[in-house]
């Protein structure tokens, strides 16, 4: 905190945060926002805007609905990333909802948004030193730009770019020279085919606006028989792994997305803090060319080292103080049968404490939380555009190294103490902090239907953000989360009657021998027998649909009568049971039955026209729970006892 005033926090709307470019953009961001001891909070996708499975793609997007912008104070957007292939969906519905309920400073990255101020990336120098190096160190002449969609800004800066240098390099430069496509493979794959069948005239270098059309151009050339780059060399931009690692490695340029990222900062600081100096942001090393083997140069092996990244390479993980291995890489988490673990699990309460478990992969980090839909182990009940008033942190995960005490260190899981307004987004958020930290919100949901999000709180110094294993690893959970639903429907339907919605006989089995393992010695059960009077006279009379609603009847008295952690069951026919357990007697068995009674004839009272009344016999039995292997025992003398009552009831009827 500054002079006792809430500490600033910065919005960042991004996807695909494992992506080259996205995690340039939140390291640029974060290493700012720490100068001015700013909180950044990552709100992402974890796909690409352009992902093929629409439904799936609209589970993502709903983490931008999640937003509060009252409790921001700042909000930039990673505009570039928020459109891919063409799909403008996603950043026209931001755009739509900045409009409507953001009244904070906005800043764009390196994409025009709404009348929004725009901060970009140098591509005319990027694009300039390629061509430069095509020409000087390749000597060629003919070259083509195949940049992106035709009057998008920065299609068109970097053609214009790419005409100025060669111009400087005395080289003709004109529109006939100027491709435009899409910023994705399909867009150089198409214009290989231009080339391969001769509707274009073969050059001898094509400077493509990205690295993923560079992909797609130079392996559809080669696959059609020209060689690169020994007929046509091909470059790219972004420098990417998949264009380090293509079978044909590009030649690409790193831009220096970082500093444009942290200029971003600068410029919401200047709105949000305009009586405090600017601080400039750091200079990092690796920009520029990226050699690759596309342009007929040797691939530098460093430049592949460092694409590898932190945390790849298995002998770079770190051992713990007590000699342990923290194994919180990408070959860690296949490793660990991650998956595996969580896709056996059968019980939502053991899911949640499996996924703690295996939260080590994750680390380093100061907290991770999960917090889901209070029913969102219902698959009934499904959640397809925004999110409820409420939601519940079910998992606060903190490591024992990030824990302050012993106690803290421990996980809660499922609290009710966690529930908490949708709109407070985390109450972490107001957590007194010595220094600023970054909250990446990620979206928990399947397919179309939002279960709700996680939360990964890191240092700002800590190597670990929403990479590729954070991504991975939630969207396994997010799977075994939906398992578990689909798995307790599906044993919910094999231990409920379809008609009345009660236990069937199997049900009641389970549930019986559960109850059974946690009685105390003194406690007692009581099973009451319960059997429909006259079904067979009421369908042959009046219709099946009529006995069908004799028995709805029934069962709706036996669960208004029935206790909350009371066993109610129909086990088939005219036939129900209801079992009670705890510091019982016979007198509360005798309760049970004058209620059951009240309460039937109350029905009864309140129907008028009808020709006959619902009725029932009834019978129980009370027992010591320390009477073991006794149900089967004690459901004959319930129903003998029934019997007894059905009885007498016919005797009513006839006198």
């Amino acid at each position: 905190m500054k002079n006792g005033a809430p500490r600033r926090r910065i919005a960042l709307l991004i996807s695909d945060p494992g992506a080259d470019y996205s995690q340039s953009v939140i390291t640029g961001i974060r290493d700012q926002c720490a100068k001015y001891n700013y909180d950044l909070l990552v709100f992402s996708t974890m796909v690409k805007v352009c992902h093929p499975d629409k439904p799936y793609l609209d589970g993502e997007r709903n983490i931008f609905r999640l937003i509060n912008y009252d409790l921001v104070d700042a909000v930039l957007v990673a505009s570039l990333v928020l459109v891919e292939d063409q799909v403008y969906e996603v950043l026209e519905q931001l755009e739509s909802d900045l409009k409507q309920h953001c009244s904070k400073p906005v800043i764009s990255l390196d994409l025009p948004l709404a009348d929004y101020p725009v901060v970009y990336t140098d591509d005319r120098k990027a694009v300039r030193q390629v061509v430069q190096h095509l020409v000087q160190a390749h000597q060629c002449r003919r070259l083509y730009m195949l940049t992106g969609p035709k009057d998008y800004s920065v299609s068109e800066a970097r053609a214009e770019a790419f005409c100025e240098q060669m111009r400087a390099e005395g080289l003709e430069a004109s529109a006939a020279q100027i491709f435009y496509g899409n910023f994705w493979y399909t867009g150089g794959e198409d214009f290989a085919n231009r080339l391969l069948s001769g509707e274009v005239p073969m050059p001898d270098a094509v400077v493509c606006a990205n690295d993923y059309m560079a992909i797609g151009l130079a392996n559809s050339l080669i696959a059609g028989g020209i060689g690169v780059p020994e007929q046509v060399r091909v470059t790219g931009y972004d420098a990417t792994k998949d264009a380090a690692f293509n079978s044909v490695s590009i030649t690409t340029y790193n831009p220096d997305v970082y500093s444009m990222a942290a200029q971003a900062v600068n410029l919401v600081h200047a709105q949000i803090e305009p009586e405090l100096p600017e601080i400039k942001p750091e200079q990092l090393p690796h920009y520029g060319i990226q050699i690759g083997a596309s342009c007929g140069c040797a691939q530098n092996a460093d430049d592949l080292r460092r694409l590898q990244g932190f945390g790849l390479d298995p002998n770079e993980r770190k051992r713990n103080p007590d000699g342990s291995l923290t194994v919180n890489d990408m070959q860690g988490l296949h490793e660990s049968y991650m998956f595996e673990t969580l896709s056996v699990i059968r019980d939502k309460e053991q899911i949640l404490q499996t996924i703690t478990d295996v939260s080590y992969l994750l680390q380093p980090y100061r907290r991770f939380y999960l917090v889901l839909r209070r029913d969102w182990s219902d698959p009934e009940s499904r959640c397809f555009s925004g999110y409820p008033e409420q939601m519940r942190c079910v998992i606060r995960c903190i490591p024992q190294n990030e824990a302050e005490s012993e106690a803290e260190s421990r996980y809660a899981v499922d609290s009710e103490e966690y529930s908490f307004p949708t709109k407070q987004m985390l109450p972490a958020l107001d957590e007194p902090r010595e220094e600023p930290v970054v909250f990446y919100f990620l979206p928990s949901h399947f397919s179309d239907d939002t279960i709700g999000y996680a939360v990964l709180q890191t240092s700002m110094d800590a190597k670990r953000s929403a990479d590729e294993v954070s991504t991975l690893w939630l969207r396994n959970v997010n799977n075994s989360l939906h398992m578990v639903r689909i798995v307790s429907k599906l044993l919910d339907y094999s231990i409920r009657d379809s008609m009345t919605g009660l236990l069937n006989r199997r049900g009641m089995e389970i549930v019986y021998q559960r109850r059974s393992e946690q009685m105390q010695p003194d406690d007692r059960f009581i099973i009451w027998m319960i059997d429909m009077d006259g079904l067979k006279y009421i369908n042959d009379h009046f219709g099946h649909e009529h006995g069908d609603v004799g028995l709805m009847t029934i069962a709706e008295v036996i669960r208004t009568v029935a206790g909350k952690d009371d066993i109610a069951v129909r086990l088939g026919g005219d036939e129900f049971v209801m079992i009670a357990a705890g510091k019982l007697t016979e007198q509360d068995g005798e309760k049970r039955v004058q209620a059951f009674e009240r309460i039937l004839a109350e029905k009864n009272a309140g129907q008028t026209g009808r020709p006959y009344d619902i009725s029932a016999s009834i019978g129980f039995v009370c027992y010591p729970a320390s009477e073991k292997d006794t149900l089967e025992a004690q459901l004959t003398e319930a129903d003998r006892r029934m019997y007894l009552c059905k009885i007498a009831h016919k005797k009513q009827r006839s006198s």
